[in-house]
């Protein structure tokens, strides 16, 4: 693993090198390094590890063209592991491609490759874009531990032509199982997928004012699309809700809220319903410091388990444009006590996401 990461490092840096001194700048990848680093404290585990380091590669084949691919070294455990998180190519105009001297944008987007499915506003989201340093309960339970739920396939999206940002995407994906990790409580053990996901999502931004906004997301997945039985399929339904107000230049207010009702069978079980969501608050006083809080609740599925209530208070302190330092409290019902602190830091042009 060793060799393999110092080779990976050395290529990115020879090409850099390379491609800075003998190329035109256009024809050159945005090549970008994010680093994770995480403690953690609770009566039961105690640790401190270089989470993850994230490679990024990102270029233009054509103007309404991009690719973005994502490697990252992960610890699990004791263990560590380098792997693939995203490769995808994005057509932002699918008709401009196969006519590009028409004057017309039909609306129709497309992307291609393994990605992390568009279902809510955190799914997507890797840990840098994160306000808070872990995910929330319902996000955990339905759409895997640490990293989200993904696939390898396409997305087909569709601009309506209204006087508001709106916008249609339907994806279908081969599920390629990533972390297994569900759930981080005890005997939780969340939506296990397989085969082939099917999910469709409606987005939707309204401008209130010249500084106030609110989106409004509607999602539904199908897990095992493509079973025979609906009995061996998993449904998740759900809706988000985000209102962003720019008080001044440096100050703003975002609240933001996901809910989910989802349709699964555990273990051979039959299918039971569990819901579950969050709510959050996030204030930015000014360029450096911003303060949230998070209340996140998980029903019984069906008649197992328990249900858990948490609530997470998160300080934030932007050092730099390029790197932050966290620190966020865990508490609730049936859950333990836990403290995280977090620095990620970033260079190259991926690490914008970090301001």
């Amino acid at each position: 693993m060793k060799q393999i990461l110092i080779f990976f490092i050395s290529i990115c840096l020879f090409t850099q090198v390379y491609g800075q001194s003998n190329s035109a700048p256009t024809d050159l990848p945005q090549i970008s390094v994010i680093g994770n680093f995480l403690g953690s404290h609770s009566d039961s585990y105690k640790s401190f590890d270089v989470k993850e380091l994230e490679f990024s590669y990102q270029h233009y084949l054509y103007p309404s063209v991009k690719v973005d691919i994502f490697t990252a070294l992960h610890k699990e455990g004791t263990t560590r592991s380098f792997e693939l998180e995203e490769a995808y190519v994005t057509f932002s105009d699918v008709f401009g491609v196969f006519f590009p001297s028409s004057p017309y944008n039909i609306g129709v987007g497309a992307i291609l490759g393994q990605k992390l499915v568009n279902i809510g506003k955190i799914n997507p989201l890797h840990p840098e874009q994160r306000n808070f340093v872990d995910r929330p309960l319902a996000t955990q339970q339905f759409f895997g531990g640490e990293e989200g739920l993904s696939g390898e396939g396409a997305i087909l999206s569709y601009l309506l032509p209204l006087p508001f940002f709106s916008q249609l995407e339907t994806g279908y994906f081969t599920y390629n199982g990533g972390h297994e990790e569900h759930g981080e409580e005890e005997g939780s053990h969340g939506v296990e997928y397989e085969g082939k996901l099917l999910n469709f999502r409606s987005w939707n931004s309204f401008k209130l004012s010249d500084s106030q906004e609110i989106e409004l997301g509607l999602n539904y997945l199908v897990g095992n699309a493509t079973a025979r039985s609906e009995d061996d399929q998993s449904h998740i339904i759900g809706s988000d809700i985000t209102f962003s107000k720019n008080i001044d230049k440096n100050k703003s207010l975002k609240l933001q809220l996901e809910f989910y009702e989802a349709t699964y069978g555990e273990e051979g079980e039959s299918r039971e319903t569990q819901t579950g969501g969050f709510v959050t608050g996030m204030y930015k006083f000014n360029k450096y410091y911003q303060t949230g809080i998070r209340y996140g609740t998980l029903s019984k599925h069906g008649d197992e388990g328990s249900v858990i209530n948490q609530l997470s208070l998160v300080g934030i302190k932007q050092l730099t444009e390029t790197s932050k330092f966290k620190v966020q409290y865990n508490t609730g019902e049936n859950i333990e006590d836990t403290f995280y602190a977090q620095f990620i830091f970033g260079f190259g042009p991926h690490s914008h996401v970090l301001q």
